[in-house]
């Protein structure tokens, strides 16, 4: 079994976190609705139970986190394993499943970019190409060959 890597692990933790912005600023929707209004589905990824209490001692069972997107805005849910499996209707119409954002409410959010100090650079011109060694030299690491013994012919 493949170990969990700290890249899932990361995306968990973020996905459970809270967001600065308030609950009115942010909008839920069913899974259902998002499908309906044109999202797609761009990674659905399981979370086993060890790795969701991490976060959460509430975590009864193992989670899938699914990720849609719709042009300019994502969206996350976050659903119970057999719900997602089984399709479970009911679980995927609530509308507090998943999450939505979209640019215009994250660049609004996001803390202005850093001001550089200095004008962009060019960037480095790559090394120059190594010279081509003699035809005769064998490469580095492997013996010469040697003339055969005398009295053999080749």
């Amino acid at each position: 079994m493949r170990s969990i890597g700290p890249g899932l692990l990361f995306a968990v933790t973020m996905g459970l976190l809270p967001v600065a912005a308030s609950a009115d600023e942010r909008m839920q929707s069913s899974f259902t609705a998002l499908v309906a209004k044109g999202f797609e589905v761009k990674s659905v990824t399981l979370i086993p139970l060890d790795v969701a209490k991490r976060v959460t001692e509430k975590v009864k069972t193992d989670n899938v986190i699914v990720t849609l997107q719709n042009r300019e805005a994502v969206a996350v849910c976050y659903v119970a394993f057999a719900n997602w499996a089984f399709m479970n209707k009911t679980s995927l119409d609530s509308s507090t499943l998943c999450e939505v954002r979209s640019a215009a409410s994250e660049e609004s959010a996001a803390p202005p970019p850093a001001p550089s100090a200095a004008p962009a650079a060019e960037p480095p011109s790559p090394p120059p190409a190594a010279a081509p060694s003699a035809p005769d030299t064998p490469p580095a690491g492997q013996p010469t060959p040697s003339a055969p013994p005398s009295g053999t012919t080749p």
